[in-house]
């Protein structure tokens, strides 16, 4: 078992050590916040789709290599797009294809340190 009980001081530091080097890992953009991941890259062509696959598929070796499980229910595809084009491409994260989402909370809600570690993808269309 990884990880810091919640609750503790030294928790979020920790964390975010431990974290550190996820970044490196993607050519996506990421930001990084908690427990919460977000990544995106604007959406220009099927080589752009496949490009935002092969990080997922990276983030799934990381966390296979670090001891970090992702909880796959609350990793979501957000498309921000014109009315114009509609998102076809399926991405997964280990084995699960992510759902797309129209509205996502971020930042707002409590998570738990050990099971709720959470990717949130937003695909940029212009």
């Amino acid at each position: 078992m990884s990880g810091v009980p919640r609750g503790t001081v030294p928790g979020p530091l920790l964390f975010l050590l431990h974290i550190n080097d996820l970044p490196s890992v993607i050519t996506s953009q990421i930001r990084l916040f908690a427990n919460d991941c977000i990544i995106y890259r604007p959406i220009r062509s099927s080589a752009d789709c496949e490009a935002l696959q092969r990080d997922l598929d990276s983030l799934e070796r990381w966390s296979s290599a670090w001891g970090m499980k992702f909880n796959t229910k609350k990793c979501h595809i957000m498309s921000i797009a014109s009315a114009k084009s509609h998102p076809t491409y399926l991405y997964n994260l280990c084995g699960h294809v992510l759902s797309n989402v129209q509205i996502a909370n971020y930042l707002v809600r409590q998570t738990q340190w050990q099971s709720d570690h959470n990717i949130w993808v937003a695909v940029l269309r212009r």
